[in-house]
């Protein structure tokens, strides 16, 4: 076994996002394109995050061998990520995200090539399964499971393997439908085998959570995943979040913000429960500073994920939450 491992691994999908907000686009009076390039996908996207605030980590992923691929290699060692387990495969396609931000802040994307692509590979002779092992922490999105690729097959596997060595495991459902008829069989049930694998589920309260185990009040939705030895982190958008832990239900409001850029938003939640957590802080002490995260990523309006703890600090200083939580 690898002694003293102990980083955070994050499994999934690493892409190369190209942000583009309408505003500049249109009032571009040059003609050129305003774009804005950064390391992206969900996956992606929680580990940058993990990087920022401080945290050990590694990515297991894999890229072709393409100029998408060396950027999101060169982005990573830049944050201080281990590399070692990222998986290259030349027949493989690293995916591009046009990212259109419209003038309320919410994105539009739009990926390519549509085709071999990289991200839902995860090939588990290529994994160091000792690494897993003796991981400090597990995380991985639903995101990674919507594309066919052997990544639905074998990710589960992943989790039961880091679940059974007492790996702390979280997953964001990430689907982004409130109708699980709108995916593909397969993708769903590869979600479904990995939630027994998870500590900490986490995803939408009303949509994500709703779609997986509907029923007339959503917050029945929530308790079903929830028990002792598994907890539940909902996102709820301008209404804050709940907790669920050990019987104990828990809201809070989100920070009174002007959304100018939801991307990346919900990832950045990912990696600041991640890294409140493994600090000692409690669950639901984890999730509020978790939700200052992300409400800073969404009122800064950059595209990247260039923020500290010292940035952080200041927003929960400076910033009021909501009045109330509906």
């Amino acid at each position: 076994m690898p002694e003293g491992f102990n980083k955070v691994i994050v499994i999934g999908d690493a892409c190369v996002d190209i942000h583009i907000r309408l505003e500049d686009l249109l009032s571009n009076s040059a003609k050129e394109m305003p774009y804005r390039m950064s390391l992206g996908g969900t996956s992606g996207g929680t580990i940058a995050s993990l990087s920022r605030l401080g945290v050990d980590t590694a990515f297991l992923g894999t890229i072709g061998k393409d100029f998408g691929g060396r950027f999101i290699r060169e982005k990573m060692e830049e944050l201080g990520v281990d590399t070692g387990m990222l998986i290259e495969k030349e027949e493989l396609n690293t995916i591009n995200v046009l990212a259109f931000i419209d003038n309320e802040g919410e994105r539009h994307l739009w990926g390519f090539p549509r085709v071999d692509q990289a991200y839902a590979d995860l090939d588990l002779s290529r994994i160091d399964m000792d690494k897993i092992r003796s991981a400090s922490w597990l995380h991985s999105s639903g995101m990674t499971m919507l594309t066919n690729g052997t990544m639905r097959e074998n990710l589960p596997e992943v989790f039961r393997i880091a679940y059974e060595a007492g790996v702390e495991t979280s997953f964001d459902l990430n689907t982004r439908v409130s109708d699980l008829n709108l995916l593909d069989p397969i993708s769903v049930e590869a979600i479904r085998k990995t939630i027994p694998y998870v500590k900490y589920l986490t995803g939408s309260a009303k949509d994500e959570f709703v779609s997986f185990y509907p029923q007339d009040n959503w917050l029945d939705s929530l308790r079903h995943f929830a028990d002792e030895d598994h907890k539940v982190i909902a996102r709820m958008g301008k209404e804050g979040f709940i907790v669920i832990n050990n019987g104990e239900e828990r809201r809070c409001p989100s920070y009174d913000v002007e959304v100018k850029n939801t991307t990346g938003a919900g990832d950045c939640f990912s990696a600041a429960f991640i890294a409140a957590t493994l600090e000692g802080k409690e669950i639901f002490e984890a999730a509020k500073y978790a939700n200052a995260v992300s409400g800073y990523k969404i009122s800064c309006g950059k595209q990247t994920y260039d923020f500290d703890r010292e940035t952080i600090e200041e927003f929960i200083k400076n910033t009021a939450l909501r009045n109330t939580v509906e």
